[in-house]
This record gives structure tokens, C-alpha cells and sequence, in this order.
């Protein structure tokens, strides 16, 4: 069975599925965790009439993208669940470990497939999937994995998306580097085509307007999937330690406005730009409003914009400023950061390149 209880900090990954004592399905949000509850949103909510099922029990989808629905998902869920979290300044959606019954773990998901075989055609692909990364660029299997609904086995052949994982910094940035080069050596697997980026466009633009759909077609000439079969097999990069570059409460965020903000900012280093949060270092302009500080990191939270800036690149950001200030123990001195996934800026949030 595919659960593993809480067992101490950092037991928990991005993408990972939770599911608590009265059955809701939750998905592990981001790398940065604390010890005693699991920031996570809430994707399914037990439903006599759900599309989705296991094998007793249907569910309905409650997540559908975007900081406004998982504000939504607060409202069907428990007060208890409701964190002030120090390290952000915020409340968000904690689950307490005590209320976990079930934690589902990508990697041991696929490691069942691969050890007792697939049931249906998307188990299938997923099992290809993993032997065309092993097999062309020597990807170990413990560093992928299978996530969404597949790997709770609520699934529906008939609809369901696939969704997996790949782990750890180096083996990221090596799939990062080489979509094109998998396609090459596995004839019944091919890139994702610009255009073919365009549902995913519409639906950022009915959530966040104030960005342009000819600003979004250009990040996403950088976005990277693979098609197997004309199903498509979205690849999210996950951290474990010691990689994670930010523990919870080694820094605390306070924001210095409740609405978005745009700056102009350059890009220097995009290595944790391809996770969860995503983290671009660079520099702004001085900022009028910080007495001429300027901000020195993005921090994003919205999926949309992972994993498609590089260095060298002028972006315009909308987001919340946020002072940044280091615990105690550390030897690094307070700075500025825009955060990009607010629920106080959501709609209006978002990155578009200048150059």
C-alpha cells in the first residue's frame, strides 16, 4: 500500500498526495515545510456524483487552478486547517500531521507499476515514460515518479491527465536540457508544439486579465512537455534535501503592501527556477517606495511562471514586495523579494519578458 505516516520534518515533497481522516485528498504545495502540519491545497472533497473514483469511494474536483481556487478550497475545509504561518506572514492551508491518514508518494507509486505492472493505457504510458528517461539519459528510477490522480488510483482512463515527477536538482536540470533530445531516441514520444500550449494560455488568461495573450505565448515557447500517443505527460521538477535551499523558519516574509506591484527586474541566476517555489535572483531598480532599495528575488508560487525564465532576461513582474529577514542564526543580512501567487494579489499577479 502506498502510505507512509508522518515520521519527522521534510518527510513530505512537493506534489506528494495527503489524504486526511475524513477523506479529502490534498496536494503537497511547494518545498519549504513545516514540522508539525503540511502546507497543501485541497484537489478532491468525497461526493456521491464525482467523476473520480477509487475503489469505494467518488470524488469531486474542487482545484482548478490558480490562488483564486484554492482561496475556494479553504471554505470546504476544517478551521483547524487554517494556519498562521510565521514564515510567511499569512494563513495558509496547513493539514496537522495528526489528521493524515494516508500519504501517497509519487516514486513508491511508480516503483509499483514498474515491479507489478500496469492496469489501463495511462499507467501504461507512465511505465514507458519512466524506461524512455532511464534508458536515454540514465535518469535512476527512484528519481522519478508518478503524481496526480494516478497515483491515489483515482483515475479515469477516460479523461485523466498524466502527471509525473522527477527528483532532485541535477537529474531536473538534465531533463530540462534534453526534452529534445528523449524525443529524438523514442520515436512514439515528441515535444510539445508553442501552439499546442493554447488551453493552458486561455485558462491563465480568464484567471489573471491583466496579462496578454501574446505575452504568455512568448514565456511558453519555453515550456516543456512530451506528447505519448497524443496524450500529454506534464514533468514537474521536485526538490529533496539537502537541495532545498530554504527551511521553514530559517527566513520570515513581511509584506510591504497589500496590493501588487510592478517592477522591471534583470535575471541572474534561474537555478531554482524550475521548482516549487520558483526562486529568479536578480536586481531591480531602486524602488521609490522602499527608499531606494531594490528587490533582489522573485519568489512564485503560481505554476504558470516555473521553470521559463533565463539568465540574462528583463522581465516585468506584478506581485507582492515582501522584506525578507534571516533567522537569527544566520550570517545573511535582511533583503527584498516580490512574490508572485498571493491571494491578496491574485488576478492581477504575474511575469512577462521585456527582452
Amino acid at each position: 500500500m502506498n502510505q507512509l505516516l508522518p515520521q519527522g520534518p521534510n518527510v513530505f515533497h512537493d506534489r506528494d498526495i495527503i489524504q486526511d481522516i475524513e477523506g479529502r485528498i490534498f496536494v503537497v504545495l511547494g518545498f519549504i515545510q513545516p514540522e508539525n502540519y503540511v502546507l497543501a491545497f485541497p484537489k478532491y472533497i468525497p461526493d456521491p456524483k464525482g467523476k473520480w473514483a477509487t475503489s469505494n469511494q467518488r470524488y469531486k474536483r474542487i482545484f482548478w487552478g490558480g490562488v483564486e481556487s484554492v482561496s475556494k478550497g479553504m471554505e470546504v475545509i476544517p478551521q483547524k486547517y487554517l494556519q498562521d504561518d510565521s514564515h510567511f506572514g499569512t494563513k495558509l492551508v496547513g493539514i496537522p500531521t495528526d489528521c493524515i491518514s494516508q500519504h501517497f508518494r509519487p516514486e513508491i507509486r511508480l516503483k509499483e507499476l514498474l515491479k507489478e505492472g500496469f492496469d489501463d493505457h495511462l499507467e501504461e504510458f507512465v511505465v514507458k515514460i519512466a524506461e524512455s528517461l532511464h534508458e536515454t539519459l540514465d535518469i535512476p528510477f527512484g528519481n522519478l515518479g508518478v503524481a496526480g490522480s494516478i497515483l491515489w488510483k483515482g483515475h479515469n482512463p477516460a479523461f485523466s491527465d498524466i502527471n509525473m515527477n522527477i527528483y532532485e536538482f541535477e537529474q531536473s536540470w538534465l531533463l530540462q536540457e534534453n526534452y529534445e533530445k528523449v524525443a529524438e531516441e523514442n520515436s512514439y514520444i515528441r515535444v510539445r508544439a508553442a501552439m499546442e500550449w493554447s488551453n493552458s494560455i486561455s485558462r491563465i488568461l480568464e484567471r489573471i486579465p491583466v496579462i496578454t495573450k501574446e505575452d504568455l505565448q512568448l514565456l511558453f515557447t519555453r515550456r516543456k512537455a512530451f506528447y505519448y500517443d497524443e496524450q500529454c505527460v506534464g514533468i514537474t521538477p521536485v526538490l529533496r534535501p539537502p537541495n532545498i535551499p530554504i527551511i521553514h523558519q530559517n527566513e520570515t516574509y513581511t509584506s510591504i503592501s497589500d496590493s501588487p506591484t510592478r517592477i522591471t527586474m534583470d535575471i541572474e541566476n534561474v537555478d531554482y527556477g524550475l521548482f516549487h517555489p520558483g526562486l529568479y535572483e536578480g536586481y531591480s531598480k531602486p524602488i521609490s517606495d522602499l527608499n531606494g532599495g531594490i528587490i533582489k528575488r522573485i519568489m512564485v508560487y503560481d505554476g504558470a511562471f516555473t521553470g521559463l525564465l533565463m539568465s540574462g532576461d528583463r522581465v516585468e513582474v506584478s506581485g507582492i514586495i515582501q522584506k525578507v529577514i534571516p533567522n537569527q542564526e544566520s550570517d545573511s543580512e535582511p533583503f527584498y523579494q516580490i512574490m508572485v501567487g498571493t491571494k491578496d494579489g491574485a488576478g492581477k499577479e504575474f511575469i512577462r519578458l521585456l527582452s
